[in-house]
C-alpha cells in the first residue's frame, strides 16, 4: 500500500512538473510575441490580392516589419490569417511585436487616398490623374471607361462613359483598381442625376444622354457658373434654326492629340465631335459637366442670341446677328492674336 502511494505521489509531482514546463513555455511564447522595440517611423506597405500567407510573411520581413517570417506565416495560419488577411495598404511599425502587426493586418483600416475629379475633365485627364497618383495605369482606366460595352453596362446610348464619371473628390486605395474606381465614379453621377435631375428630364423634350452632352459643352464654354444659363440658350436657339453649334471644345474633342492649339484645318476637317461639320449634337458628352451645367441645360436662359465671343477675361459677349459677332471677333480675337 505505501508503494502504491509513493507510485501515485511520484506521477502527481511528474503531472505537475509538466504542466509547470508548459505553462512556462506558452509564457515564453507570449513573451516572445510581446517581444519588440518598434520604430519612430512607420512604413506603408501594399498587400497585393491574392498573396499567400507565405508571401505576406516574406514581404512583411523583407520590408523590416517581422524579423522571423517563418514564425509569423505559422502565427498568421494559428489565428486562421487565411480568412483574415486582406488586401491593401496598411501602416506598420518596424520592430514592433507579431500582436501587433498581427492587429494591423486584421483590425486596421487600409490606407486610402483622395483624388479630386474638377469639373469639365474629359476621361484621359482623370486617367491620367489616377496614374499619377499611383493608384492604376492610366492605359487601363481609357480602355474600359471608353469601351462601348462599358456604355451597355448602365443603358446608355452614348458611345462610352465620357460625361458620366461626376466631378467630384473620392477616396481610393491602391487595390481597388480601374473598374471598381470607374464604378464608383459613374454610380456616384446616377446617385446625383437621380436626387436631383431625373424627374425634369420629360419635360426638357431630351434624352439624359442629350441633355449630359449639351452640358459638357455648356461646361467647357464657360468657367462663369452665371454665363452657363446664358450661354445654354444660344445652343437651344441655334438648334431650333437648324444651325451649327460650331462649338470649338467639340472639335478639340475629336482631334487626336491636340496641341493646344486650334487651326481652320482642324475647324474644317469632319470629325464625329466636329460641330463646325456635323449639325445637332455630337454623339456623346465631351466631358464631365458639373451640376451646376446641367441645371444650365434644363433651366436656360430665355434669350435670341445666336453668338458669343470670349472677352479674354473669363467672360463672354453674346450677339443676335453675324455682323455684330464678327466685329466682336476681329476687336477681342483677331486683334490679340496680332
Amino acid at each position: 500500500m505505501g508503494q502504491r502511494l509513493n507510485t501515485h505521489g511520484s506521477l502527481k509531482s511528474a503531472l505537475a512538473g509538466l504542466t509547470a514546463i508548459g505553462g512556462l513555455a506558452c509564457l515564453g511564447m507570449l513573451l516572445f510575441l510581446l517581444k519588440g522595440s518598434p520604430s519612430s517611423a512607420t512604413k506603408d506597405i501594399l498587400i497585393p490580392r491574392g498573396l499567400s500567407l507565405k508571401a505576406v510573411s516574406e514581404l512583411l520581413a523583407k520590408e523590416g516589419v517581422v524579423q522571423h517570417p517563418i514564425i509569423f506565416q505559422n502565427l498568421l495560419r494559428f489565428t486562421r490569417g487565411s480568412k483574415k488577411v486582406r488586401a491593401g495598404e496598411f501602416r506598420f511599425r518596424p520592430g514592433a511585436n507579431l500582436l501587433n502587426t498581427l492587429k494591423v493586418l486584421y483590425q486596421s483600416d487600409p490606407i486610402t487616398h483622395s483624388i479630386t475629379v474638377p469639373e469639365g475633365w474629359n476621361v484621359r485627364q482623370i486617367a491620367a490623374l489616377i496614374q499619377e497618383k499611383e493608384l492604376g495605369r492610366s492605359d487601363r482606366f481609357i480602355q474600359l471607361a471608353l469601351s462601348p460595352q462599358s456604355a451597355k453596362k448602365y443603358q446608355l446610348s452614348t458611345p462610352h462613359l465620357e460625361g458620366f464619371l461626376y466631378p467630384d473628390t473620392y477616396l481610393f486605395s491602391r487595390v481597388d483598381g480601374e473598374e471598381k474606381m470607374l464604378e464608383t465614379m459613374v454610380n456616384r453621377f446616377f446617385q446625383e442625376y437621380n436626387a436631383r435631375f431625373k424627374s425634369r428630364i420629360p419635360a426638357s423634350g431630351m434624352t439624359l444622354e442629350k441633355v449630359i452632352t449639351l452640358a459638357s459643352i455648356v461646361e467647357k464654354e464657360t468657367g462663369k457658373a452665371g454665363e452657363r444659363p446664358l450661354i445654354a440658350s444660344v445652343f437651344f436657339n441655334r438648334l431650333k434654326k437648324g444651325m451649327r453649334l460650331q462649338s470649338d471644345p467639340t472639335t478639340i474633342y475629336g482631334i487626336a492629340n491636340f496641341n493646344g492649339n486650334i487651326t481652320k484645318a482642324d475647324l474644317q476637317r469632319w470629325t464625329p465631335y466636329n460641330t463646325y461639320t456635323i449639325s445637332g449634337l455630337p454623339p456623346g458628352p465631351i466631358a464631365s459637366p458639373g451640376g451646376d451645367a446641367i441645371e444650365a441645360v434644363l433651366k436656360p436662359e430665355s434669350s435670341d442670341y445666336l453668338y458669343f465671343v470670349s472677352d479674354n477675361n473669363g467672360s463672354h459677349f453674346f450677339t443676335k446677328t453675324y455682323q455684330d459677332h464678327l466685329r466682336l471677333v476681329r476687336n477681342y480675337q483677331i486683334r490679340r492674336q496680332n
